[in-house]
């Protein structure tokens, strides 16, 4: 018995001891720990009004994007209404709101029915998926679905245009988590806005502010580059709330303000929840800047020349379905975006298309021979200086391919400067190991292909540019692939490339070693402070290019320019280099998505001065003419706006 009292004692004794160093462990070691949980379940995290979004200047400073502040009317459910009365309240103030509800959908309608008319709904609802609810066997969601899906068109359909205003105010009302402002209308009227502020203590929770919006200083001028910032869309809902943003913030939706928004975007006031006091424990801070490296005034004068031009262009004959243009201008040496632009024209009225530059894509005919011709070079297949006849060309079962003109015997650099389509064909041919006779079959297979698209996208195109926006085209590549369309692919006349595409290839071509990335971003600052500075990026080298080859290229480049197809587009103090050219391409005339009528499309690219390059330019002009029978002239667009554009360029 006393063996039984001892054990059971050390039993008793070990018992309280567990329990005290559990006591310890919970109350001493892990205090912190459990105060900390505890403040979680207690506290709540609160942010303020979002803090104006950064600055976006030009190189030189000058402000492109600004804030301006905008009289906002917003609500906040801080009685704690019930939908009845939230109903209630947007019907009383409605008739003192203009509001758009054009974004009013039907499952917003839907929403709204139920609310009214629940009682009804479940009326319809079967004694089975009551009791499948009920068991859990459906979700709350599938069963709120299910009475949505009970509600017919008809039900909703007794809606006046009034009705639907207020059931759009009465979500925005609504719209996101019950402690936040819910902005129901920005630029508000000095009406609208006097009410609502002079009224608030009877709108039970309607109030007004000044909230911030972005100013654009030069109005269109680049806003499609720069992008739009907007409301949270509902795919991205739960990676900004996690990040501590409110339903109603607005974020960068596209381009610019989308890459750098984590940059531009301010920090809000902190504030926490205890006990139903709002405290603030941190202040907001306004976005940080963003500094392209795009220079204003050579944007500006631009814009100025294509629109004037295009005017004009649609002043001369053949010029009927000219509608649009693009210019890029780079610093080879960095790939830094000095200026880009896009003109469209439109029944006598000139809008913008920067974007253009960067998702449309152009046969671009030969420009593109300063590459082309490294194929037969590097490849074995064409010696320097190397002599061929320019003469019509004829494969079996094919038309008749010639140059511009015939133009005899010509060497290496006579076929840039003078753009002849025979040199780069019979290299063509050469490099796909046909044995050429005049009318004779010419098989080749895809490596041929494969080579030419391989060096042409050593300067990059074909491929992305790296340019610091969320999406870019590369073009169309031609899936077909016989001998007649390698030889158009050697002269720009198979693929189609952007502009942005030929504006990095002259730029490799113009420091003759790498391919950067193209960018806007030169650096991002927090006041004075640097932030961030770009690096240049090199996407490839050219060092699988016997060096001396690309000399002979930018030797013909020259030449373009001082004595060939290019003379006259760029002042001779300017010492550049450059490559025209001219495409056949077509039309769709009159919008059945049927490309019927052919056309004339022309490129040029150049870059300056040709011993220290500082800029590379790229201008494409589809549609400047049209082929027809009375008349073959070409209005020379392209040599008219880089004459003027380079006039103006130190």
């Amino acid at each position: 018995m006393r063996r039984k009292i001892n054990f059971l004692t050390i039993l008793i004794y070990l018992f309280f001891l567990i329990i005290g160093i559990r006591l310890f462990y919970l109350q001493i070691i892990k205090h912190d720990y459990y105060e900390e949980k505890l403040k979680a379940i207690n506290e709540k995290i609160i942010y303020g009004d979002s803090s104006p979004r950064g600055k976006i200047y030009d190189r030189n400073g000058k402000v492109i994007v600004d804030n301006k502040l905008v009289p906002t009317i917003y609500f906040k459910n801080n009685q704690k209404l019930n939908n009845k009365e939230l109903i209630n309240l947007a019907n009383d103030v409605s008739e003192h709101l203009e509001l758009d509800y054009s974004k009013l959908t039907t499952s917003y309608i839907k929403d709204f029915y139920l609310i009214e008319h629940e009682d009804d709904i479940l009326k319809l609802i079967s004694k089975e998926d009551i009791e499948k609810y009920k068991s859990h066997k459906i979700s709350s969601r599938d069963y709120y679905n299910l009475k949505k899906s009970l509600i017919s068109d008809d039900d909703i359909s007794k809606y006046s245009e009034e009705d639907k205003k207020v059931i759009y105010l009465y979500y925005l009302m609504t719209n996101g988590y019950y402690y936040d402002d819910k902005i129901i209308k920005t630029n508000a009227s000095d009406v609208e806005f006097a009410y609502f502020s002079e009224s608030n203590e009877k709108l039970n929770g309607f109030n007004t502010k000044y909230t911030y919006e972005r100013n654009y200083i030069y109005g269109n001028n680049l806003k499609s580059i720069l992008g739009s910032i907007g409301q949270i869309t509902a795919t991205d809902k739960d990676y900004y709330l996690n990040k501590g943003y409110s339903l109603n913030d607005k974020v960068g939706l596209s381009y610019l303000e989308y890459m750098y928004d984590d940059y531009l975007k301010g920090k809000k006031d902190i504030y926490k929840l205890d006990g139903g006091n709002l405290i603030k424990v941190k202040d907001g801070e306004c976005g940080n800047d963003l500094y392209l490296t795009i220079d204003m005034d050579i944007q500006n004068m631009i814009n100025e020349v294509l629109e004037t031009e295009i005017k004009n262009a649609k002043g001369n004959i053949n010029t009927k379905y000219f509608d649009k243009s693009y210019v890029t201008i780079s610093n080879p040496n960095n790939g830094d975006i000095l200026a880009i632009s896009g003109k469209v024209y439109n029944n006598g009225n000139i809008t913008d298309n920067t974007l253009g530059a960067v998702m449309d894509s152009m046969v671009s005919g030969s420009v593109v021979k300063g590459a082309s011709i490294l194929v037969g070079y590097n490849e074995g297949k064409l010696k320097i200086g190397e002599y061929m006849v320019d003469e019509c060309m004829k494969l079996k079962g094919t038309k008749q391919k010639c140059s511009i003109i015939t133009m005899g015997y010509v060497n290496d650099l006579d076929a840039i400067r003078r753009s002849s389509n025979i040199y780069q064909f019979k290299i063509a041919l050469r490099v796909a190991g046909v044995n050429y006779s005049y009318d004779g079959p010419a098989y080749v297979d895809s490596k041929s292909f494969e080579t030419y698209r391989k060096y042409l996208g050593l300067f990059g195109l074909g491929e992305k540019t790296g340019i610091d926006l969320e999406r870019e085209s590369t073009g169309i590549k031609g899936k077909l692939e016989n001998a007649g369309l390698l030889m158009n692919l050697s002269i720009g006349q198979y693929d189609s490339y952007t502009n942005i595409e030929l504006n990095q290839y002259i730029a490799t071509l113009a420091n003759g070693s790498n391919r950067y990335s193209l960018h806007f971003l030169k650096e991002i600052k927090k006041k004075d402070e640097v932030v961030k500075t770009y690096e240049p990026v090199i996407l490839n080298t050219l060092e699988s290019i016997d060096k001396k080859y690309i000399d002979r290229v930018k030797l013909g480049l020259r030449q373009v320019i001082t004595n060939g197809t290019g003379r006259g587009y760029i002042d001779e103090i300017k010492h550049a280099s450059g490559k025209t050219g001219t495409s056949e391409t077509f039309v769709d005339t009159n919008g059945d998505g049927i490309y019927e009528t052919e056309s004339i499309s022309t490129a040029f690219v150049s870059y300056f001065p040709t011993d220290n390059p500082k800029y590379a330019i790229s201008i494409t002009s589809p549609n400047i003419s049209y082929v027809n029978s009375y008349s073959s002239y070409i209005y020379p667009f392209n040599k008219i706006v880089i004459r003027k554009i380079t006039d103006n360029l130190n």
